[in-house]
């Protein structure tokens, strides 16, 4: 059964003075008397009478003067929110109906003692901001568009700002950031429901959330991130730090607006602090479960690995933000260290790179796609490739030159491995696998860019390494090697050129692609080597010439496959039906795969007829091969 208190004062100002015949005359047989707070000041002040419970109503003002007295007086506090308060609401779990409102206002036993945060001894009861906060300060029940127009907005002369933070136990951390954010009461922010970030009211800390966005790009990203996903998160994102402290000082280079609860209260430099479980609220049921234990978040806690730091500072402060990250190489130490053992020559790749070959070319002989797919898993070429990218974003001579004697080895021992198979075995079929790699076109010019996109990107996020193996098949480096090879072994330069091409197209639209992914995710402030990245540029745009004539080939044979789907001929007075048409073309020769359909027996002359029928449509010489079939 619920518990109520025996009486209590209902303290008002003009927007709430409606509320007083509500609670004088409420059904909980509470006795209530309406004083305003100057009389409250001088009953408590006389000590005439002691005074155990509070309802307060009105504007935050009104609010924080009650809970600066109950610092002094240990009476505990009932919370009516109007009907616009909806920060208070969310913060205290308080209902919007008057009747709900009053009832937990004025029960006995659910008062919650809470920690007050002070920011230059300004009393903060929801959260202040300081700076540009790009939707970190919006409510949670934005709408998307709400948000989409508010990023936008902030985005303009949006800078990082040099700040210094000192936590209680004396930790200093210099950074630059566009703004951050104290949060008392996390119910209700965008902060805690995207982000999911939470923090207590009783554990004895300052939280702050620190936002330093790299670059428009990074922006853009969070902006897009906080469309998307509206439910909570499970951490905060690259552009946030934060810090947990019992009293942090916020200094800034230069003299800011501190804005408490909506109100520009104060000026940087601000000393944060804490005053542990001074007054108690009645508070409702889901902020009373979401109390985090105070005995498991009493340590401090510092999560600044995604803010600015050491030289990064000095690129970023008081500059509008770069389009795309200024990285410091520090930050991406791990990566850089794994790309250059990348491109380094040793033996297993010497072994790798002779094994995946031979496989390959075993395998486009079998005509097995299990066979060639294992031998792409084996190929240790693309490590080598990634790494030229990136040598070439960043003009790292050694990186670039180590990747490119690492290449041209793996090319030359696909080649002559392959050709010298060929000419170890008499058994020398042309296959269909073979074939398959004898015509490049923009299609796969697209193939190598998407590949080099994704080759760069799981490259640069441990998490998700293991998709290079799906990169590798995708992209497929060594079977093109391998057909090539066999076009030496062949003596066929038809062979060797067309397969070659593939490769080049596969080795020049990967090393370009990963070069501008690397570029995109902030590993270089730009592309230094810019006249090697030309000359790759400019081979994409030469290779680009043969494909797109290779690709108007297949457009041609698609579409003239698609015309001699079914065709009816009659030749000598014989009907004949000609399905199933398959074109290929070698050198100068169009060859024609057909299925022949008819009633009577066709002879020499007849199928000779048929011939010059069909050589009309086509230019140069023709080579018909066809399956007949008898029908009744």
């Amino acid at each position: 059964m619920t518990a109520y208190v025996k009486k209590a004062l209902f303290i008002f100002d003009d927007t709430s003075k409606y509320l007083c015949e509500s609670l004088v005359e409420n059904p909980f047989e509470v006795e209530i008397v309406c004083v305003e707070i100057s009389k409250l000041e001088s009953q408590l002040q006389a000590g005439s009478e002691v005074i155990e419970h509070v309802v307060v109503a009105g504007s935050l003002a009104l609010i924080k003067k009650v809970f600066a007295l109950a610092k002094a007086h240990p009476f505990g506090i009932g919370l009516l929110a109007l009907p616009k308060q909806r920060a208070l609401m969310n913060c205290f779990d308080l209902s919007p109906t008057s009747n709900a409102g009053i009832d937990l206002a004025l029960q006995a036993d659910v008062a919650q003692s809470l920690d007050l945060v002070f920011c230059n001894d300004k009393m903060l009861l929801f959260k202040a901001t300081i700076g540009r906060l790009p939707l970190l300060d919006a409510a949670d029940d934005s709408s998307r568009f709400q948000l989409l127009q508010r990023g936008a907005k902030q985005l303009i002369n949006i800078q990082l700002l040099p700040f210094k933070f000192t936590t209680g136990s004396e930790k200093s951390v210099a950074t630059c950031a566009c703004g951050c954010m104290i949060i008392q009461h996390h119910r209700g922010t965008f902060a805690a429901k995207s982000l999911g970030y939470n923090c207590s009211s009783i554990d004895g800390k300052v939280s702050l959330l620190i936002s330093a966005p790299f670059s428009i790009y990074s922006y853009l990203q969070f902006i897009l991130r906080s469309l998307l996903s509206r439910h909570r998160g499970a951490d905060i994102p690259k552009t946030v730090g934060s810090i947990e402290s019992s009293k942090i000082v916020i200094d800034s280079a230069i003299n800011l607006e501190v804005s408490i609860d909506g109100e520009n209260a104060t000026t940087t430099p601000v000393l944060c602090r804490v005053e542990e479980k001074v007054v108690r609220v009645n508070i409702g049921t889901r902020a009373r479960e979401e109390l985090l234990d105070p005995e498991t978040v009493k340590k401090e806690k510092l999560d600044i690995a995604n803010l600015p730091k050491g030289k990064e500072v000095h690129k970023l402060q008081q500059k509008h933000l770069p389009f795309f990250s200024i990285a410091a190489e520090e930050r991406f130490k791990t990566l850089f260290i794994a790309l250059r053992d990348d491109a380094r020559i040793d033996f297993s790749y010497v072994v790798l790179m002779l094994l995946s070959t031979l496989l390959a070319t075993i395998g486009l002989y079998l005509n097995s796609s299990a066979v060639v797919i294992g031998a792409m898993l084996l190929a240790p070429l693309m490590a080598p490739i990634v790494s030229l990218a990136m040598g070439l974003l960043r003009r790292n001579d050694e990186l670039t030159i180590n990747s490119l004697w690492k290449i041209g080895l793996g090319i030359l021992l696909a080649l002559s491995s392959s050709a010298l198979l060929v000419l170890v075995f008499s058994y020398k079929p042309i296959t269909s696998e073979m074939m398959g790699r004898l015509n490049p076109s923009l299609l796969d010019l697209g193939v190598a860019i998407i590949a080099g996109i994704a080759a760069a990107y799981t490259k640069s996020f441990k998490e998700i390494m293991q998709g290079l193996a799906g990169v590798a098949i995708a992209v497929a480096l060594v079977p093109p090697l391998a057909v090539a090879g066999i076009g030496l072994g062949r003596g066929d330069l038809f062979f060797f050129s067309q397969a070659f091409l593939l490769f080049l197209t596969n080795l020049v639209g990967i090393i370009l692609a990963a070069l501008l992914t690397f570029r995109v995710l902030g590993f270089s402030p730009a592309v230094k080597a810019r006249r090697s990245v030309f000359i790759v540029l400019l081979m994409m745009v030469m290779i680009t010439v043969p494909l797109y004539f290779s690709y108007n080939k297949i457009l041609y044979r698609y579409h003239a496959e698609k015309r001699w789907r079914i065709e009816r001929f009659m030749v000598n007075g014989k009907y004949i039906i000609i399905q199933n048409i398959r074109l290929s073309k070698q050198e100068n020769r169009h060859i024609i795969f057909m299925d022949i359909l008819a009633r009577e027996s066709l002879s020499r002359n007849d199928l000779d007829q048929l011939k010059q029928k069909i050589q009309t449509n086509f230019s140069g010489n023709l080579v018909i091969r066809a399956r007949i079939e008898y029908i009744l």
